[in-house]
């Protein structure tokens, strides 16, 4: 578990303090995969083992010697701290 630290631009259903999870599984809340009560393979936040960076402009949030770590599963649990999409954390 974590604690989130800060969040970005439009992000309001997370604040400062609010204990989380992180999960690799995510739900963007608004796809037709979100909606069913028959599947939670979101359409944005589904398992992707080749995505290495962040969903919106696949760069990535982490770097060591000036070349970049790529995010694992989404979450990039293995570090201290990390850089999420709001829809991959309960």
């Amino acid at each position: 578990g974590g604690i989130v630290e800060c969040v970005g631009e439009g992000v309001t259903d997370l604040q400062p303090g609010d204990h989380v999870l992180p999960i690799f599984t995510g739900e963007c809340g608004d796809c037709p995969h979100c909606h069913s009560e028959e599947s939670n393979m979101c359409d944005l936040l589904r398992i992707n083992t080749e995505r290495g960076g962040m969903i919106h402009d696949g760069e990535s949030r982490f770097s060591i010697n000036g070349k970049p770590i790529h995010h694992f599963l989404g979450t990039s649990t293995f570090s201290e701290y990390t850089v999420v999409h709001s829809g991959q954390v309960a």
